[in-house]
């Protein structure tokens, strides 16, 4: 048996200067904020604690940051700053990361939902021709609002880029999500099928170190006073643990919570190779 710190509250962690949260499944389930997220949030802050929100969403911080307003999650009150990998892609993108995989004529092309506001340094460089591409990026898998339960629906379209030999870019490396009970698929998945069946991928965000090396430079205070809160073990607690933070994985709500309904979590832990330093059942 394992012997985990079990804490009932992030303020039961009284040396830490910072922490890292996870949105989707530790904060929010996909349509609301799950009770005492906000509140322990704007605890912290009011007793000087740094709170950067860390997410695998390609969805531009700006963009988070208004639409989250509007869910009554206020920056400055229950959080310092957002921090998502769409940030971290983009700037790489600005810095020619195009032009170092494909080449400055390069052309990419996309699977998923289009997403202009991230793409923008490199619209111009779009093709909606597989075979007039050089690399492909994987957009989120959805449609009119709709999300889905499998990568299905994708993979025709995804096993023609696997003919053409074509690398993908997946600036979210999570599995699934949820909105609300709904488990659904996101860039994740398909990447990692992609991958298995021989491809190349190019990922981003968490468990990768650049969205760590971003955030705490960002955040300006030392790895070891930081404490990284998921609820996911192979990219919140592997990843915060590769970067030098102590982790707190969250087990009653999110993608750990689902996985406890059918194996342990000594297997998890095993499986994901990454210890959490504490466990917490729930934000609060």
């Amino acid at each position: 048996m394992l012997s985990l710190h079990q804490i009932n509250s992030l303020t039961d962690i009284r040396d830490a200067d910072c922490f890292f949260v996870d949105v989707y499944g530790v904060l929010y389930d996909g349509r609301a904020y799950y009770p005492r997220a906000l509140d322990i949030c704007r605890r912290l802050m009011e007793n000087g604690r740094a709170i950067y929100v860390l997410s695998n969403a390609t969805t531009v911080s700006s963009h988070f940051i208004e639409k989250h307003a509007r869910l009554g999650f206020i920056k400055g009150v229950h959080y310092t700053d957002i921090i998502t990998s769409g940030d971290v892609f983009q700037q790489k993108l600005e810095n020619g990361f195009l032009n170092e995989i494909v080449g400055p004529d390069g052309k990419w092309t996309l699977i998923g939902r289009p997403n202009e506001r991230l793409m923008a340094s490199v619209m111009n460089r779009f093709t909606p021709d597989m075979d007039k591409a050089a690399v492909v990026y994987f957009g989120a898998l959805q449609e009119n609002g709709r999300t889905f339960a499998s990568i299905d629906p994708y993979l025709p379209h995804t096993q023609e880029a696997l003919k053409h030999h074509l690398p993908v870019i997946c600036a979210n490396p999570d599995y699934y999500a949820f909105d609300g009970d709904f488990k659904h698929v996101v860039q994740g998945s398909l990447a990692k099928w992609y991958e298995e069946q021989g491809g190349t991928v190019y990922w981003f965000g968490k468990p990768y170190p650049d969205i760590y090396r971003y955030a705490l430079k960002k955040a300006g205070i030392a790895a070891t006073r930081t404490v990284m809160v998921g609820d996911t073990i192979r990219t919140d607690i592997l990843g915060g643990m590769q970067a030098g933070l102590r982790t707190v994985l969250v087990t009653g709500t999110g993608i750990t919570a689902d996985a406890l309904a059918t194996e342990p979590l000594e297997r998890l832990i095993d499986q994901q190779g990454a210890m959490p330093d504490y466990l917490i059942d729930k934000m609060q």
